[in-house]
């Protein structure tokens, strides 16, 4: 990015002499600088000579450095994203702007900054998340690669009682939109581990993760577009797919299996959610009321899936040694559509091999969910 702060006057496009109203603006910017920020990203902090946010749209965190004194005033440096500039460079990405193309904008914005700013830094107020027209994001989840740098961040909002909605935001087209192709969660954590559990939602995975166990998710969990998800960290990895307890969740469960399959995960299984619990269950609600989540990850009851070839649909093997004691838990994995058939008749005592792989699915959730829709056709 250029450094306005040094660059030599230039001309630009017709409109008013906007050399000197760069320099104008810049001083006075850089002479209420502290002032400036704290209106532009009021979540932001004073630490010593430095102004620190989380990043340019000015989440709360500390990423984001913004020298306050001496020559480099006014220079920032993000170590999540590597970017970094001047202060016009910082009001460009903060309002999605290119610096150089949309300069006069910049300014403009610039300028309405140094008037609603004060001579000395106003009285510090309580840090707010980002607002929209949905009203202030609730929550927020970092999406890092390998190497901890930044790809995306997605936002939660909960407009109005039992609606939410979530927001991508691309680190590196610095807008508003989810990244090309989109990444799993927690990809660091993902690195070392042999296991990795595989949930919905940032909210399920971060709380396995603050238990201790690697965990991820596809962004937009059960609404995730399974064929536009980059599944190849999960290459080398034993999946374990944790679904919500809801049909929405084993139809994403079924689905993203295949995918991590062939992203080359070693193997991957499908747990069955407990019977007694409620729909929508899941694995922060487990962990919220104390069940044994250790346990279900050990020995709970699952599908184990493997990929589909030319002539066969998933096949896959129901590990109900627990729940069946004349099945053998070391049997062999299944390679046809009777696989999935016969695992769900040793659990409900139905035969579905008739049925097709999608009704199955409709008709397994049905027994998990306990609503006693298991009729015949």
């Amino acid at each position: 990015m250029l450094d306005f702060n040094s660059v030599p006057p230039q001309a630009f496009p017709v409109g008013g002499d906007l050399n000197q109203q760069r320099d104008a603006i810049r001083a006075d910017l850089l002479a209420r600088l502290e002032s400036v920020l704290m209106t532009l990203l009021p979540a932001g902090k004073k630490r010593g000579q430095k102004y620190l946010v989380g990043d340019v749209l000015g989440s709360p965190g500390d990423s984001l450095e913004v020298s306050l004194k001496g020559e480099t005033a006014g220079l920032w440096h993000d170590h999540a994203t590597g970017e970094g500039g001047d202060i016009f460079d910082l009001i460009a990405a903060h309002y999605g702007l290119d610096t150089q193309a949309d300069f006069a904008r910049v300014l403009e914005i610039a300028g309405q900054l140094v008037g609603r700013a004060t001579n000395h830094p106003p009285k510090r107020k309580k840090a707010e998340a980002p607002v929209d027209e949905l009203g202030p994001a609730t929550a927020k989840w970092d999406y890092l690669d390998a190497a901890g740098n930044l790809i995306a961040c997605v936002y939660r909002y909960d407009p109005a009682p039992g609606r939410k909605e979530f927001r991508p935001w691309d680190a590196k087209r610095r807008k508003m939109a989810p990244p090309e192709p989109r990444p799993l969660y927690n990809q660091p954590g993902i690195v070392a581990a042999e296991q990795v559990i595989l949930v919905e939602g940032e909210k399920c995975a971060q709380a396995l993760i603050e238990a201790g166990i690697v965990a991820t998710t596809a962004m937009h969990g059960a609404n995730a577009p399974v064929d536009k998800t980059d599944w190849s960290p999960l290459a080398g990895k034993a999946v374990l797919i944790w679904p919500d307890r809801d049909k929405p969740g084993f139809g994403y469960a079924e689905a993203a299996s295949q995918a991590v399959l062939m992203a080359g995960a070693t193997s991957c299984a499908i747990l069955l959610p407990p019977d007694a619990k409620s729909e929508g269950w899941d694995a922060a609600d487990a962990l919220g009321e104390g069940f044994d989540v250790a346990g279900f990850l050990a020995t709970g009851p699952r599908i184990t899936v493997q990929p589909f070839d030319d002539d066969q649909a998933p096949s896959a093997h129901f590990d109900a040694a627990d729940h069946d004691e004349s099945h053998d838990s070391d049997a062999t994995v299944w390679g046809t559509e009777d696989a999935l058939a016969v695992s769900f008749t040793r659990r409900y005592q139905r035969d579905w091999r008739y049925r097709g792989l999608g009704q199955m699915a409709d008709v397994g959730w049905a027994a998990l969910a306990g609503r006693g829709d298991l009729g015949g056709d």
